[in-house]
């Protein structure tokens, strides 16, 4: 049996505060349960990626970085979802989460909150 590689998940602190504001915005606009169990998959969906980090999309609006930036989505309704933006760093064997991407925000911005 082939062993899987575990990678360590790394949230940036941007990726943090961005983290929590998407926190206030579940506690404001859904009950307290359904943001709790928000939060709690968002944030096991961006952990997981300890695990096949490579089966994100990758950002094509970041190319320029040079990180070949990823993303999954957590969809939290039918119609919205946030992107779990991160990049790989191979030879030490670290995923660094570098935003919470609100899917409703103007796309433009993603590569003003990136590094």
């Amino acid at each position: 049996m082939e062993e899987t590689t575990t990678y360590t998940v790394e949230i940036t602190p941007e990726a943090e505060l961005f983290y929590y504001e998407i926190l206030t915005y579940f506690y404001q606009y859904h009950s307290e349960q359904s943001a709790n169990r928000k939060s709690e998959e968002l944030l096991n969906l961006a952990i997981s990626l300890e695990r096949l980090p490579e089966r994100g999309t990758l950002e094509s609006r970041l190319q320029g970085l040079g990180k070949k930036h990823r993303f999954i989505l957590y969809s939290y309704t039918p119609s919205k979802a946030i992107k779990i933006i991160y990049f790989i760093d191979h030879s030490h064997k670290i995923v660094y989460v570098t935003d919470f991407f609100p899917c409703q925000m103007d796309v433009r911005k993603i590569i003003r909150r990136t590094k």
